[in-house]
């Protein structure tokens, strides 16, 4: 199995690699991933660090950041996401994190997530290939690169 893994990785990278290139999308553009204008695919952000993991939100218990319409399954977990918003918010505001360390710009999917030091971090699941199980190889490394690139694509 551990083979398999890498070489997907390798097959990942060799097919994916843009490391110095611009992304074919425009990170502020919030129509790619969110197309209807509500982030994250509906789910509530606080439920991704609660105990029950990330829960479809409801269209009558929303609120407005940055032109995106985030859903919330309770009032509670609306209040709590209003009073820390920065706690709570994707990382990478919410492209795959896997693919921005690798210099891509993608949309992830909303299920396929992890928490790494308080932080929401998305991932695309293509394929064979989990972006998170990549992610975790090298968890230090990627994240550096994807900080790196959101900078660069954000200037």
């Amino acid at each position: 199995m551990a083979k398999i893994q890498f070489f997907a990785l390798i097959a990942l990278f060799a097919c994916c690699n843009a490391y110095g290139a611009e992304p074919e999308h425009d990170i502020h553009d919030h129509s790619i991933c969110a197309p209807d204008g509500v982030a994250i695919g509906g789910y509530d952000l606080v439920s991704y660090h609660q105990a029950s993991g990330p829960q479809l939100g409801s269209s009558d218990i929303t609120t407005r950041v940055a032109e995106l319409t985030y859903r919330f399954t309770s009032t509670a977990n609306k209040e709590r996401f209003l009073a820390s918003p920065e706690r709570y918010l994707p990382s990478y505001r919410g492209w795959c994190s896997m693919n921005l360390a690798m210099g891509r710009l993608a949309c992830p999917d909303f299920s396929n997530y992890k928490i790494q030091d308080g932080r929401l971090y998305l991932f695309e699941h293509a394929g064979f290939t989990n972006g998170r199980d990549v992610w975790n190889t090298d968890p230090t490394v990627h994240r550096q690169s994807a900080d790196q690139n959101f900078e660069r694509f954000t200037k």
